[in-house]
């Protein structure tokens, strides 16, 4: 497995760590500073790291699932993602 934040930060300014990237999403909040991360992670990371990364960070597969339609799917909708999202 990649590491996540190599996937995010590939093409960014100002880097954020895989934890950061958890805090944010555990919160249910976005941060401007980090929006591009943060959708570069529902867009860019393949859906078995994405699943690696959430049980890395204890994150429940609701929490990433409200957080992806909530904050993301409008601007950067992911159909493989929506597909894992559901199996239960």
């Amino acid at each position: 497995m990649k590491t996540i934040d190599t996937t995010v930060n590939i093409s960014m300014k100002y880097p954020v760590s895989e934890k950061k990237l958890s805090e944010i999403i555990k919160s249910g909040k976005t941060d401007n500073k980090y929006l591009a991360h943060i959708f570069a992670l529902f867009t860019d990371v393949p859906a078995p790291d994405l699943l690696a990364f959430i049980k890395k960070y204890d994150i429940s597969l609701p929490a990433i699932k409200k957080y992806y339609f909530k904050h993301v799917k409008k601007f950067y909708p992911n159909a493989e993602l929506e597909n894992v999202f559901t199996f239960k």
